[in-house]
């Protein structure tokens, strides 16, 4: 979040996103718009978009990803119907989100205002968790099934 504070999920805590500072003092996100709600593992994710403010929180079952701005207190709900079961999300460098959508097996991209831009067909069965290379040019995703369907796949994005 800053040089002095990060931006967490919690797992079986009435707040879904929590802040600590690097001396271990723990806090609140200014989280409007965020459900007060106590999800157990596994079901809510959260990363965080420096470059725009805002934190994002998956919410596996109820199939909405959140984007809450910290600056502006603005909050936006995204429900489409290319994000079923999300979780895993990290920002991208030009300031949008790839979120893993389980049940549809796609990366979707969205803007942090809330609007799907595109999405990615990845051909693996439930995406779990998804990363970007510092340099923007590559996105890695892992999946959640067992035996010989689990995978990781690297992709080269294109600008």
């Amino acid at each position: 979040m800053d040089g002095d504070r990060f931006i967490l999920g919690t797992v079986n805590h009435p707040r879904p996103v929590r802040t600590i500072t690097v001396h271990g003092q723990e806090g609140d996100v200014q989280h409007v718009g965020l459900p007060d709600k106590t999800y157990e593992l596994g079901y809510s994710r959260c990363t965080y978009v420096e470059s725009h403010k805002t934190v994002v929180l998956t919410v596996r079952d109820d199939h909405e990803v959140y984007l809450s701005n910290i600056e502006n207190g603005r909050c936006h709900i995204v429900h489409s119907d290319k994000i079923r079961q999300p979780l895993g999300a990290c920002p991208g460098i030009d300031g949008t989100v790839f979120v893993c959508s389980g049940e549809t097996g796609y990366v979707v991209q969205l803007t942090t205002q809330g609007t799907v831009l595109t999405t990615h067909d990845i051909s693996m069965a439930w995406p779990f968790a998804v990363s970007l290379s510092r340099d923007g040019t590559r996105l890695v995703v892992s999946n959640s099934v067992e035996d010989e369907a689990r995978q990781i796949k690297m992709f080269k994005i294109s600008s």
